[in-house]
Protein backbone atom coordinates (compact mmCIF):
# COMPACT_ATOMS: atom_id res chain seq x y z
CA UNK A 1 0.00 0.00 0.00
CA UNK A 2 1.14 3.53 -0.93
CA UNK A 3 -0.55 7.01 0.90
CA UNK A 4 -0.88 9.89 -0.94
CA UNK A 5 -0.72 13.14 1.04
CA UNK A 6 -1.50 16.31 0.30
CA UNK A 7 -2.07 19.60 2.40
CA UNK A 8 -3.60 23.18 2.27
CA UNK A 9 -3.42 26.34 4.47
CA UNK A 10 -5.22 29.25 2.49
CA UNK A 11 -3.12 32.06 2.31
CA UNK A 12 -4.82 35.68 2.02
CA UNK A 13 -4.00 37.57 -1.06
CA UNK A 14 -2.01 34.97 -2.55
CA UNK A 15 -1.89 35.04 -6.56
CA UNK A 16 -4.01 31.88 -7.16
CA UNK A 17 -7.16 32.44 -5.20
CA UNK A 18 -8.32 29.66 -2.68
CA UNK A 19 -11.32 28.73 -5.04
CA UNK A 20 -8.59 27.55 -7.59
CA UNK A 21 -6.52 25.89 -5.22
CA UNK A 22 -9.81 24.16 -4.44
CA UNK A 23 -10.61 23.51 -7.57
CA UNK A 24 -6.97 21.76 -8.25
CA UNK A 25 -7.46 19.89 -4.83
CA UNK A 26 -10.56 18.19 -5.61
CA UNK A 27 -9.11 16.58 -9.14
CA UNK A 28 -6.29 15.38 -6.68
CA UNK A 29 -8.71 13.92 -4.15
CA UNK A 30 -11.26 12.62 -7.22
CA UNK A 31 -8.55 10.97 -8.86
CA UNK A 32 -9.63 7.29 -9.83
CA UNK A 33 -6.34 5.45 -8.02
CA UNK A 34 -7.42 1.89 -7.37
CA UNK A 35 -8.59 2.12 -3.36
CA UNK A 36 -6.99 -1.53 -2.54
CA UNK A 37 -3.64 -0.07 -4.56
CA UNK A 38 -3.18 3.76 -2.80
CA UNK A 39 -4.78 6.05 0.30
CA UNK A 40 -5.36 9.84 -0.57
CA UNK A 41 -4.91 11.69 2.41
CA UNK A 42 -5.56 15.49 2.46
CA UNK A 43 -4.68 17.95 5.49
CA UNK A 44 -5.72 21.05 6.21
CA UNK A 45 -4.42 23.84 8.70
CA UNK A 46 -4.24 27.53 9.63
CA UNK A 47 -1.28 29.06 9.26
CA UNK A 48 -0.78 30.50 12.56
CA UNK A 49 -0.58 26.42 13.43
CA UNK A 50 1.91 25.59 11.06
CA UNK A 51 5.67 24.56 13.02
CA UNK A 52 7.18 27.48 11.31
CA UNK A 53 5.15 30.29 11.65
CA UNK A 54 5.34 29.34 15.59
CA UNK A 55 9.06 28.87 15.41
CA UNK A 56 9.26 32.23 13.82
CA UNK A 57 7.06 33.66 15.95
CA UNK A 58 9.41 32.36 19.53
CA UNK A 59 11.91 33.62 18.11
CA UNK A 60 10.66 37.35 17.93
CA UNK A 61 13.47 38.95 15.97
CA UNK A 62 13.48 40.35 12.23
CA UNK A 63 14.09 38.30 9.07
CA UNK A 64 14.46 38.67 5.72
CA UNK A 65 12.63 36.89 3.38
CA UNK A 66 13.66 35.42 -0.72
CA UNK A 67 10.81 36.79 -3.40
CA UNK A 68 12.86 36.24 -6.84
CA UNK A 69 11.06 37.44 -9.84
CA UNK A 70 7.47 37.19 -7.44
CA UNK A 71 7.21 39.19 -4.90
CA UNK A 72 3.66 38.86 -4.65
CA UNK A 73 3.56 35.01 -4.39
CA UNK A 74 6.85 34.42 -2.66
CA UNK A 75 5.83 35.87 0.99
CA UNK A 76 6.87 34.99 4.35
CA UNK A 77 3.59 33.52 4.35
CA UNK A 78 4.08 31.24 1.55
CA UNK A 79 7.72 30.13 2.55
CA UNK A 80 5.95 29.15 5.94
CA UNK A 81 3.41 27.21 3.84
CA UNK A 82 5.81 24.82 1.85
CA UNK A 83 7.58 24.30 5.00
CA UNK A 84 4.73 22.35 6.26
CA UNK A 85 5.61 19.27 4.01
CA UNK A 86 7.11 17.40 5.65
CA UNK A 87 4.86 17.58 9.29
CA UNK A 88 2.31 16.74 7.06
CA UNK A 89 3.61 13.60 5.46
CA UNK A 90 4.42 12.85 9.61
CA UNK A 91 0.59 13.55 10.07
CA UNK A 92 -0.85 11.48 7.70
CA UNK A 93 1.03 8.53 8.90
CA UNK A 94 0.13 8.61 12.19
CA UNK A 95 -3.05 8.91 11.19
CA UNK A 96 -3.13 6.18 8.74
CA UNK A 97 -1.42 3.66 10.90
CA UNK A 98 0.94 1.05 9.53
CA UNK A 99 -1.13 -0.34 6.40
CA UNK A 100 1.67 2.27 4.14
CA UNK A 101 5.10 1.38 3.77
CA UNK A 102 5.30 4.63 1.35
CA UNK A 103 4.09 8.05 1.82
CA UNK A 104 4.08 10.24 -0.87
CA UNK A 105 3.48 14.27 -1.24
CA UNK A 106 1.86 15.26 -3.37
CA UNK A 107 0.99 19.05 -3.60
CA UNK A 108 -2.67 19.97 -3.64
CA UNK A 109 -2.68 22.07 -6.91
CA UNK A 110 -0.37 19.58 -8.85
CA UNK A 111 -3.49 19.16 -11.36
CA UNK A 112 -2.16 22.76 -12.80
CA UNK A 113 1.13 21.10 -14.47
CA UNK A 114 0.70 20.90 -18.08
CA UNK A 115 -0.23 17.02 -19.08
CA UNK A 116 -1.01 15.86 -15.83
CA UNK A 117 -4.07 13.45 -16.19
CA UNK A 118 -4.98 10.72 -13.74
CA UNK A 119 -3.83 7.78 -15.40
CA UNK A 120 -0.17 9.19 -15.12
CA UNK A 121 -0.73 9.57 -11.06
CA UNK A 122 -2.06 6.00 -10.94
CA UNK A 123 0.95 4.13 -12.60
CA UNK A 124 3.33 6.49 -11.01
CA UNK A 125 1.98 5.16 -7.62
CA UNK A 126 2.36 1.06 -8.82
CA UNK A 127 5.98 2.26 -9.86
CA UNK A 128 6.85 3.80 -6.68
CA UNK A 129 5.26 1.58 -4.07
CA UNK A 130 8.00 -0.09 -3.31
CA UNK A 131 10.05 2.67 -3.07
CA UNK A 132 13.22 1.99 -0.23
CA UNK A 133 14.58 5.15 -0.44
CA UNK A 134 13.43 9.02 -0.37
CA UNK A 135 13.24 10.13 -3.60
CA UNK A 136 12.47 13.93 -5.02
CA UNK A 137 12.47 14.69 -8.64
CA UNK A 138 14.45 17.77 -9.94
CA UNK A 139 15.64 20.00 -13.15
CA UNK A 140 18.88 20.58 -12.87
CA UNK A 141 21.99 18.34 -11.57
CA UNK A 142 24.55 18.56 -9.48
CA UNK A 143 26.60 21.55 -10.65
CA UNK A 144 24.29 24.03 -10.32
CA UNK A 145 25.45 27.49 -8.10
CA UNK A 146 23.35 27.97 -5.14
CA UNK A 147 21.43 31.48 -4.30
CA UNK A 148 19.13 31.92 -2.00
CA UNK A 149 17.79 35.21 -4.31
CA UNK A 150 16.07 32.79 -6.22
CA UNK A 151 14.57 29.43 -6.27
CA UNK A 152 16.86 26.30 -6.82
CA UNK A 153 15.37 23.63 -8.51
CA UNK A 154 17.99 20.95 -8.27
CA UNK A 155 14.43 19.88 -7.06
CA UNK A 156 10.97 20.66 -7.82
CA UNK A 157 9.47 20.34 -4.22
CA UNK A 158 5.91 18.90 -6.00
CA UNK A 159 6.48 15.19 -5.56
CA UNK A 160 8.25 13.80 -2.60
CA UNK A 161 8.59 9.91 -2.05
CA UNK A 162 10.02 8.91 1.70
CA UNK A 163 9.40 5.56 2.96
CA UNK A 164 7.68 5.45 6.18
CA UNK A 165 10.82 4.22 7.96
CA UNK A 166 12.50 7.38 7.29
CA UNK A 167 9.34 10.44 7.98
CA UNK A 168 11.16 10.93 11.01
CA UNK A 169 14.13 11.56 9.92
CA UNK A 170 13.41 13.49 7.40
CA UNK A 171 10.77 15.64 9.04
CA UNK A 172 13.42 16.49 11.79
CA UNK A 173 16.32 16.92 9.19
CA UNK A 174 14.02 19.26 7.15
CA UNK A 175 13.22 21.25 10.32
CA UNK A 176 16.92 21.42 11.64
CA UNK A 177 18.02 22.88 8.12
CA UNK A 178 15.43 25.90 8.40
CA UNK A 179 16.44 26.73 11.82
CA UNK A 180 19.73 26.42 10.78
CA UNK A 181 19.41 28.71 7.46
CA UNK A 182 17.61 31.42 10.05
CA UNK A 183 20.35 31.37 12.63
CA UNK A 184 23.03 31.50 9.92
CA UNK A 185 21.55 33.51 7.00
CA UNK A 186 18.71 35.14 8.50
CA UNK A 187 16.81 35.10 5.40
CA UNK A 188 13.58 32.46 5.24
CA UNK A 189 13.26 30.82 1.73
CA UNK A 190 11.99 27.89 -0.53
CA UNK A 191 11.47 24.66 0.40
CA UNK A 192 13.00 23.28 -2.35
CA UNK A 193 16.23 25.40 -1.25
CA UNK A 194 16.04 23.77 2.03
CA UNK A 195 16.34 20.78 0.28
CA UNK A 196 19.25 21.38 -1.81
CA UNK A 197 20.88 22.41 1.20
CA UNK A 198 20.06 19.11 2.80
CA UNK A 199 21.44 17.02 0.05
CA UNK A 200 24.76 19.00 0.31
CA UNK A 201 25.22 18.71 3.89
CA UNK A 202 25.09 15.21 3.34
CA UNK A 203 21.22 13.95 3.81
CA UNK A 204 20.48 11.13 1.12
CA UNK A 205 18.23 11.85 -1.20
CA UNK A 206 17.72 10.15 -4.85
CA UNK A 207 17.02 12.46 -7.71
CA UNK A 208 15.64 11.67 -11.13
CA UNK A 209 15.34 14.68 -14.01
CA UNK A 210 11.96 16.51 -13.92
CA UNK A 211 10.52 19.11 -15.21
CA UNK A 212 7.62 21.16 -13.76
CA UNK A 213 5.38 19.23 -15.77
CA UNK A 214 3.91 15.85 -16.14
CA UNK A 215 7.71 14.55 -16.08
CA UNK A 216 7.82 15.43 -12.34
CA UNK A 217 5.70 11.70 -12.49
CA UNK A 218 6.27 10.17 -15.79
CA UNK A 219 10.15 10.29 -15.49
CA UNK A 220 10.08 8.05 -12.46
CA UNK A 221 9.55 4.73 -14.19
CA UNK A 222 12.57 6.06 -16.90
CA UNK A 223 15.35 6.82 -14.36
CA UNK A 224 18.08 4.79 -13.84
CA UNK A 225 20.03 4.20 -10.70
CA UNK A 226 23.83 5.16 -10.31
Amino acid sequence: MIAVVTGFVPIPDHPRSEAEYRKLGRKLLNAQVPQDEAVLMALEMNLRDCWLYQYLNWRGSEFTHSVSDNPRKNTPAYHIVQSQKSEFLLEAARAHGHDAEVYVWVDYGIYHLPGMIDEILVDFLRQAKNEKSITIPGCWDRNYTYDDNHPCWRFCGGVMIVPRRNLIEFDTMWKSEYISWLKKSNNLSWEVNTLARMEAHGFPIWHYRADHNHTIFTAYRCAQRS
